[in-house]
């Protein structure tokens, strides 16, 4: 009996051993995407937020494809294989937990691969997130190093007969189809998994409903397919006998004026001449009536859908048409043509959040919030793309693709598909219009987008030179200070200009010495404030921001151009990876609060004798159509995404993860809290009107919509 058995446990551990030869790759890969999925999901998002089947489900479908690919050569050639397969994975997922503890949101492979020197440039940035995620990244490097080892020691990766092979893809190819059925027949959600499967519209919601590897499939199929003509769009609102405007109380297609509607009276709100506007912010106002009627007719122009859409010949472009034919245009208003021939200089300025000003150490800025347009709940989401994304929603008016490509890289593929920003907008006024920035004129392919933008485009290395330190070396980041002081004067001698400048004084690391130039050179400013060492290097790195824009009023004061210029500043994120510093400024911690991205909106000018108080919610994706208004310039509100700030439609803020906050109630995608009161109609509506944002906005980029636009107008 005894030798019976052993010779038993012997043939089963030889048919162990058999079968863990035939099928390695199988095993290997299956346990290690598992692993990975499971961990990364818990440690970002909880195992319990109900996505997890299908990312199980997928584990194991990768599992077997890689088990296949692996058993295709002979065994060193697989062994080599599935070395490669490992190390990848476990870079991916490296990378994505990386990617998000350094900007808050995940990373698009395929949309940032051609801008490797992202990371190289923010390399210690990088280097200090892996320092304080250490535990988590050994936790996610040690499967890596087991399974390598494992490899190339007791896994045989035998050759599998070539029927076997075919079985096992259809049942990895039956699987798989099976998993996107029933997704499809569960699908209930405007946000659903199956949704973002099929029509990938953020790589935040891929990675949460799909995994990391799934959403790494659909984001290079969205790269592969994103230049060709998609058909018909799906918007989320289709099928409804109307298209409902749940900010406007539910008006409807139908209930779009006319470009001959009338004329009629407005009211506004003026800060009292004499109320004191620094320090309390809630100050006292009057309410005054414009005495001369007021052209109050849509913001819009003679467009022929139609023909735009014969233009395009794609059906794409024709259900943009047809959506954008049922947008409630924006009005006019008293303040339409305000600032009409004046000169424009607009900043976007690195990192800045406005609660900075609570420091008290900006009086320029502080002064140019306060008295000019005093938009009391502005807030500066944290678009896809770092800086560039916030550009992009700043300039033009649009939240950016998360994910599968950089929305501004895009569109400047486009001839004329930057056709309603500002600077080109300017151009066809007459305006001169320069682009000026203290980093490599190329970062983030500048030297394309920002000509395409409208700008000719001066930064280092193509027009102004690096600055250096005592020992020649390029000292980062540069100085804006230094950037105005070498541009202001040679450009502003022709008028009317538009001057655009993106600083970089603000970028982090935030410290001392060789981590930051600017936060070294203005550490005395800061030496007394009450803050934390990272805070004081922040407030301190922003302070040369603030030196620039007291040079820029005080030259425009020298030259009396003051009153016949508008300053616009807004920041082009958070200090996304040092969120505490917004903390401590603020005084409470906001985790996953939005109120975390409320920010200051300077839109000012030395002919505005008193400050105008807007009360609406409003974000960057509203500065261009309120800029385009302000300057009486001839555009569509229908075809920008965001809204003329001062015109009577209601506010609305987007973020990228789809949470939202209107006039009335807000809604936190990431906590799954409504704060306010609204309908679950209303509610449901809003949902989709959301949604249906976003699809228009990654759709205009897609398509290059303005291009036939431009074309319709004979531009």
């Amino acid at each position: 009996m005894e030798k019976y058995m052993i010779n038993h446990c012997k043939a089963a551990l030889g048919d162990l051993r058999y079968y863990f030869g035939k099928w390695s790759g199988w095993i290997l890969f299956t346990a290690i995407l598992l692993y990975y999925e499971l961990l990364f999901h818990e440690l970002n998002f909880g195992i319990g937020d109900g996505n997890i089947v299908q990312i199980i489900i997928f584990a194991l479908v990768g599992g077997g494809v890689c088990g296949i690919i692996t058993n295709v050569f002979p065994v060193i050639v697989d062994k080599i294989i599935a070395t490669v397969l490992t190390l990848f994975i476990g870079i991916l997922f490296v990378a994505q937990y990386i990617y998000h503890s350094v900007f808050n949101n995940y990373l698009s492979v395929m949309g940032t691969i051609r801008f490797g020197n992202q990371a190289a440039d923010n390399a210690d940035t990088v280097i200090s997130n892996m320092k304080a995620q250490i535990s988590d990244i050994i936790l996610m490097v040690i499967p890596v190093i087991i399974a390598i080892i494992l490899i190339w020691t007791i896994m045989a990766f035998d050759r599998r007969r070539w029927w076997t092979n075919l079985i096992g893809t259809g049942i990895v190819a039956v699987v798989y189809i099976a998993t996107i059925m029933v997704m499809w027949a569960v699908d209930s959600d405007v946000y659903s998994p199956y949704k973002i499967y099929s029509q990938y519209t953020s790589v935040d919601l891929a990675v949460e409903k799909l995994g990391v590897m799934e959403s790494f499939v659909v984001d290079v199929r969205a790269s592969v397919t994103s230049g060709s003509d998609k058909g018909q769009i799906s918007f989320a609102s289709a099928g409804m006998d109307s298209v409902v405007d749940p900010l406007e109380g539910g008006k409807t297609s139908e209930n779009i004026p006319d470009a001959s509607d009338t004329k009629e009276p407005n009211t506004y709100k003026n800060v009292d001449e004499d109320t004191d506007t620094s320090g309390d912010k809630s100050v006292s106002t009057t309410e005054a009536t414009t005495e001369v009627p007021v052209d109050t007719s849509p913001n819009m122009l003679d467009l022929d859908f139609e023909a735009i859409n014969e233009l395009s010949g794609s059906d794409a472009v024709a259900s943009l048409s047809e959506y954008f034919e049922n947008v409630t245009p924006t009005k006019k208003n008293e303040y339409t043509g305000m600032f009409e021939g004046y000169n424009v200089i607009w900043i976007t300025a690195e990192g800045f959040t406005g609660y900075a000003l609570e420091s008290g150490l900006f009086p320029t800025l502080s002064k140019l919030a306060d008295e000019g347009f005093v938009f009391d709940s502005y807030y500066q989401p944290l678009w896809y793309g770092s800086t560039l994304g916030g550009e992009y929603a700043n300039l033009m008016g649009s939240p950016t693709k998360n994910g599968a490509y950089l929305s501004m890289c895009r569109a400047a593929d486009n001839e004329n598909g930057m056709y309603f920003s500002l600077a080109n907008t300017l151009k066809r006024m007459g305006y001169s219009c320069y682009g000026f920035h203290d980093n490599d004129y190329t970062y983030y392919d500048r030297n394309i987008t920002h000509p395409a933008l409208g700008y000719e485009w001066i930064a280092s290395g193509n027009g102004l030179e690096y600055q250096t330190d005592e020992y020649g070396q390029d000292i980062w980041p540069q100085s804006d200070l230094v950037m105005m002081e070498e541009t202001f004067d040679k450009y502003t001698n022709d008028q009317p200009f538009h001057l655009y400048y993106l600083t970089v004084s603000g970028h982090v690391p935030y410290g001392y010495g060789a981590a930051n130039a600017m936060s070294e050179k203005n550490k005395d400013v800061v030496s007394d404030l009450n803050y934390s060492d990272t805070t004081k290097a922040y407030l301190a790195s922003q302070y040369e921001m603030e030196k620039m824009l007291e040079g820029i009023v005080e030259r425009l004061e020298k030259k009396n151009l003051l009153d016949k210029t508008v300053i616009v500043l807004a920041g082009d994120h958070v200090p996304y990876d040092n969120m505490e510093v917004v903390d401590e400024l603020a005084g409470q911690e906001f985790g996953y609060s939005l109120d975390a991205y409320r920010s200051r909106l300077v839109i000012w000018s030395g002919a505005m004798e008193k400050p105008v108080m807007v009360n609406k919610v409003c974000s960057s994706i509203d500065i261009l159509p309120t800029l385009l208004n302000l300057m009486g310039a001839e555009y569509d509100s229908r075809l920008i995404i965001g809204r003329d700030i001062l015109s009577d439609s209601a506010g609305l803020v987007l973020f990228p993860d789809r949470s939202y906050v209107t006039d009335t109630y807000e809604y936190n995608a990431a906590l799954g809290t409504i704060v306010g009161d609204v309908s679950d109609e209303t509610f449901d509506a809003m949902q989709l009107y959301v949604a249906d944002k976003f699809t228009a906005a990654d759709n205009i980029t897609e398509t290059g919509y303005y291009s036939y636009v431009a074309e319709y107008l004979g531009k």
